[in-house]
């Protein structure tokens, strides 16, 4: 034996543990705010993270403006029913949508995307129309007591009239999986005509237009940035839905607001329009959507000269149009709307305006 005291040796694990037990006997309320970081950070790992590629989705138009725009597709399993566009407009760290989508599920998806990708709280829904695959999507903010949906009165009522079936339509279409839990939440009737709505791209002025894609169809219009939104009235490689319009309301509805001169188009997806012609080739929205409009209203004028009957209006082909989406399905109900809206116009000697948007 040497005269060297004996030396015992922890192993480091016993040793990190009693130095842990020490410095929390000696700290308290460290080792309590540490339980209490430790479970705040569990439970944010807990909540909903953000949406995979949700950056993706959003296009910035303008500063404060952006859009996911719909699928040029008719409703499937495929698209979910995502066939329309949302519209988010900033202001400071809350944002307005407009249209929040076809159903709970896409709605939570336009939420927090726009919560994760843009660091925006939507504190404000505007329904644009009584349409499903627009405004089946409020069902992702019942639960969300700071935020307002609102809409015209027309369309409130078209909404507690139709909705319930339109449901149930959207779900044979897009599949039970992508409208599960999908409820109908109807909005304030609190839009009218002339509203203003302050955002950080400026000033929007509220415009409704009665009996053209819908009974009210909602278009927001920005001077400043000359801007335009029109999310039922302006569709792009898809084929227009004459089930609750009129024909000739909806040619004076994109004359007018042509008259505006936008530069940006917002409805099933972003376009430039600065004047372009009405033809299909061409990339503005508002052009195309006259330009289909017009060519399927003289399309049946000119069958009515030649002393053709409705029974045959279904025969009535576009060419130009047959690769939109949606040809085969709604072209020919879209004649027969057309023949029933325009025969009285013709026999009382009416015209249809249709020179190009120049």
């Amino acid at each position: 034996m040497t005269g060297r005291p004996a030396v015992t040796r922890t192993r480091p694990g016993r040793l990190w543990q009693a130095a842990w037990l020490l410095f929390a006997l000696l700290r308290p309320g460290w080792l309590e705010a540490r339980e209490t970081e430790t479970a705040a950070t569990a439970a944010a790992e807990a909540r909903p993270g953000c949406p995979p590629a949700s950056a993706a989705h959003w296009q910035a138009i303008v500063p404060g403006v952006w859009l996911w725009p719909g699928a040029a597709q008719e409703i499937g399993p495929g698209n979910r029913g995502q066939v329309a566009s949302q519209i988010l407009l900033r202001d400071g760290d809350s944002a307005t949508l407009i249209d929040p989508g076809p159903s709970l599920a896409h709605g939570r998806l336009v939420r927090e995307s726009a919560r994760c990708a843009l660091g925006l709280t939507i504190t404000r829904v505007l329904d644009s129309h009584a349409h499903a695959e627009n405004v089946l999507g409020n069902a992702a903010f019942a639960a969300f007591a700071g935020v307002r949906l609102e809409a015209s009165p027309a369309t409130l009522a078209g909404m507690r009239a139709r909705c319930p079936q339109c449901l149930a339509s959207i779900t044979q279409k897009a599949g039970q999986a992508a409208l599960d839990g999908t409820t109908v939440l109807l909005p304030e009737a609190s839009l009218r005509p002339g509203q203003q709505l302050a955002s950080d791209s400026g000033r929007w002025q509220i415009m409704e237009f009665r009996a053209a894609h819908s009974d009210s169809d909602l278009v927001l219009w920005n001077e400043e940035q000359r801007l335009l939104i029109a999310p039922s009235l302006v569709y792009q490689d898809r084929i227009p839905e004459l089930a609750q319009g009129s024909l000739l309301g909806w040619l004076a509805a994109l004359r007018q607001l042509h008259q505006l001169r936008p530069v940006w188009v917002l409805g099933q997806q972003a376009s430039r329009h600065a004047g372009l012609s009405a033809t299909p080739a061409q990339t503005s929205g508002l052009a195309a959507s006259h330009g289909y409009l017009c060519a399927l209203a003289q399309g049946v004028l000119k069958a009515m000269e030649l002393g053709r009957s409705a029974n045959e209006a279904p025969e009535l082909a576009l060419p130009a149009y047959t690769g939109w989406a949606g040809y085969a399905e709604r072209h020919g109900f879209n004649v027969q709307r057309a023949w029933r809206e325009l025969e009285p116009h013709w026999m009382n000697g009416g015209q249809v305006d249709c020179t190009a948007l120049d």
